[in-house]
């Protein structure tokens, strides 16, 4: 018996498939990179920064890198946004590196805010 599936809904499945793929290859790739690229403050305390999550956008060139840090830490959370910022060219340099993609996704981190 055949299943009344139009070519719509298998295409529509096929690309969400494949976002999902690309995004989890680029937070597993992102944490890759956090854990090579050291992220100081200024007195010298390394920042824990882990990947909650990855949006990819349809066209997959761009994507939403939403980090976290360890709740059981007091991190300031605007110190740890300008060390990201600081330290954004290196970790897109290593990110674009270590990927294997046609098209390498622009990064935007978002720290989410966990208290």
């Amino acid at each position: 018996m055949k299943k009344n599936l139009s070519l719509e809904t298998i295409k529509d499945e096929r690309k969400k498939s494949r976002i999902d793929k690309i995004s989890t290859l680029i937070k597993k790739t992102i944490s890759e990179v956090f854990l090579t690229v050291e992220l100081n403050y200024s007195n010298g305390k390394n920042v824990f920064i882990m990947v909650s999550h990855v949006e990819l956008s349809s066209d997959g060139k761009s994507a939403k890198v939403f980090l976290e840090t360890l709740k059981n830490f007091s991190f300031d959370h605007e110190k740890v946004i300008e060390i990201i910022a600081n330290n954004s060219s290196r970790i897109k340099k290593e990110f674009s590196s270590k990927i294997d993609l046609r098209y390498t996704p622009k990064l935007k981190f978002e720290l989410i805010n966990n208290k």
